[in-house]
């Protein structure tokens, strides 16, 4: 069992056969060495002995955890996609806290074309096993097949609704093509002008092509038709804030944060706001708190640029360097990440875009000279 077990981790499958061969002759009751006989026998391609030696070992011992895993791996390579499910569903039963066995029932299942009955199994693995990358990507095929099915329904249902221009204008969005995002919103506003939400949206898009005026017109009719939609009102409070209406803008965002305390970058924009109206040490403070909530992103670099302006305003040039260190570091680790990988993420419906750290950089250089 131990020269089978080093040769399986080193890749060597035909050992790893022959001394498991020697333990099932040795000791032909012994039901782990046939399921580990099975399991080396499935590596290397030799699926029927190993679906021989599988079954072998569950009728040796009916609750033998992971032969049925195994054994329904087989089935599944084998197309026998009814039986893999039998057994993988047998293997979720014996071993409760097993991630891939419910992630292979949910595979199985996708194979079978129930992408909807795929999704609970590999929630459930998901769950185990949030970071496994293979249960991430066969979850996030299941809802999405799920999703195209609901949407292809949509469209059969009427090609021209509401629904389905906002449906078209959320995919362009979510693939950067934002200016046809922009158009399908449009369109949805026009059908639809008093749906809550669809302004927001559209304002959301407005505001990544750089239409600020056209997307702070919207983010206000929004908040016309739903008083109460706090991130309408914590966006419409940065862009004012950005724009250069502190006053309104500080009083929407302190609205917001009120409403829902976990909007977190709001601070960020609240800092900046108080900031143009001198009110430094609520600014400051609101700095601090941005930074406290997620002190690796953007706006947390951000965050110290605009502390080291505030503290050289008050001639505090410890707390000042200090700041401006945090902010090159950052901003070093960001360009650094961008120089290794080009990564792009979707924003949620709660984030803002970010303003760009290169022209912070430029104007803290400017500032300096």
């Amino acid at each position: 069992m131990q020269q089978g077990g080093e040769a399986m981790a080193a890749g060597n499958f035909s050992a790893a056969i022959a001394a498991y061969n020697t333990v099932t002759e040795k000791l032909p009751k012994f039901a782990e060495g046939d399921s580990n006989l099975g399991l080396a026998l499935e590596q290397a391609d030799r699926l029927d002995d190993a679906h021989t030696a599988l079954e072998k070992a569950i009728e040796l011992k009916p609750g033998l955890r992971g032969a049925n895993l195994f054994l329904g791996i087989v089935d599944y390579r084998q197309n026998q996609f009814k039986e893999a499910e039998t057994r993988l569903a047998r293997e979720t039963e014996i071993d409760p806290y097993s991630a891939k066995a419910f992630m292979w029932l949910g595979v199985c299942r996708l194979a079978e074309g129930d992408a909807q009955g795929a999704t609970g199994p590999l929630d459930k693995a998901y769950a185990l096993d949030p970071k496994d990358e293979d249960i991430l990507y066969h979850r996030g095929r299941a809802y999405m097949l799920v999703a195209n099915a609901s949407y292809d329904a949509m469209f059969k249902v009427d090609p021209d609704s509401i629904r389905v221009h906002q449906v078209l204008a959320e995919a362009y969005a979510q693939s950067y093509r934002n200016q046809e995002s922009v158009n399908e919103f449009e369109l949805a506003v026009k059908m639809a002008p008093h749906q809550p939400g669809l302004h927001e949206e559209l304002a959301d898009q407005y505001w990544v092509v750089g239409n600020m005026d056209k997307a702070e017109a919207d983010y206000r009719e929004e908040l016309a038709i739903d008083p109460y939609a706090t991130t309408a009102k914590y966006k419409l409070g940065s862009l004012l804030v950005l724009n250069q209406n502190s006053a309104e803008g500080v009083k929407l965002l302190r609205d917001a944060l009120h409403a829902d305390p976990g909007l977190s970058d709001a601070h960020y924009y609240l800092g900046t706001g108080l900031m143009a109206t001198d009110e430094r040490q609520q600014a400051i403070r609101e700095f601090r708190w941005a930074i406290a909530a997620d002190p690796k992103n953007d706006r947390a670099m951000l965050a110290y640029y605009k502390l080291a302006k505030l503290y050289r305003g008050m001639s505090d040039k410890a707390d000042e360097e200090s700041a401006m260190q945090n902010f090159l570091r950052m901003r070093a680790e960001e360009k650094q990440r961008q120089d290794a990988h080009s990564v792009q993420v979707a924003r949620s419906r709660s984030e803002l875009p970010v303003e760009d750290p290169e022209l912070a950089a430029v104007a803290q250089v400017q500032a300096v000279q």
